[in-house]
C-alpha cells in the first residue's frame, strides 16, 4: 500500500534588520526603575515568532552607539553591524547606517530562499526601496518602531496583515515592565 504525503505546510522564516539609533532613540522610556532593553527584546521576539521561526536578528548600528549595548546584543545572540560615517567626496562625512542596512538586506532577501517575512525595525520612510523590493520578491512585511512619532506612514501602509487576527503586523517596540 501506497501512502499519499500531504503537502509541508511551507513554515514561515523571517529576516530581522535592526536600525539600532532609530529604535534606542525612539524608545518612550518612562520611568527608569521599569525600563528594560532586555525585557523589551524578549517580548519582541515573542511575537515574532508566533508568525514563524526568526532566522537571524541583524543591528546596524553607529560605532559610538554600540558600546554601551554589546553585552545586550550578545546575549540576545543579536549580530551587531557596525556603520561608521564615511566621507563623501566633498569630505564631508554622512552616516552609512541606512545605506548599510538596505544593501545588507537586498543580499540576504537573494541569498535566503526559503525566506518568508522581512522584519524592519525603523520608521523611517528611507528603507522604502528595501521594503519595496522585499515585496516585489513577494516576501511579507513586519515593522518595528520605537514610538508612533518616529513611524512613516507609508512603512504602515505596506506591512502585510497577521493572517491570525487581520491586523497590521505593525508593532511598537516597549522597554517597560
Amino acid at each position: 500500500m501506497f501512502w499519499r504525503r500531504g503537502k509541508k505546510e511551507k513554515k514561515n522564516t523571517i529576516l530581522f534588520l535592526i536600525d539600532w539609533e532609530n529604535i534606542i532613540r525612539n524608545i518612550i522610556s518612562g520611568d527608569p526603575e521599569n525600563f528594560s532593553l532586555s525585557l523589551g527584546f524578549d517580548n519582541l521576539m515573542k511575537n515574532l515568532a508566533q508568525l514563524g521561526k526568526i532566522g537571524s536578528v541583524f543591528v546596524f548600528t553607529p560605532p559610538h552607539i554600540a558600546p554601551s549595548h554589546l553585552e545586550l546584543l550578545v546575549k540576545l545572540r543579536f549580530f551587531p553591524i557596525f556603520c561608521p560615517k564615511v566621507k563623501d567626496k566633498k569630505g564631508e562625512e554622512s552616516d552609512s547606517t541606512d545605506n548599510m542596512l538596505m544593501d545588507f538586506g537586498r543580499k540576504m532577501i537573494e541569498q535566503m530562499p526559503k525566506l518568508t517575512h522581512l522584519c524592519l525595525a525603523s520608521g523611517d520612510k528611507d528603507f522604502l526601496p528595501l521594503i519595496r523590493e522585499a515585496i516585489h520578491r513577494g516576501l511579507k512585511i513586519i515593522i518595528v518602531a520605537g514610538d508612533t512619532k518616529s513611524l512613516s506612514d507609508e512603512l504602515i501602509d505596506l506591512a502585510d496583515k497577521n493572517p491570525a487576527t487581520g491586523e497590521k503586523m505593525v508593532f511598537l517596540f516597549s522597554a517597560t515592565v
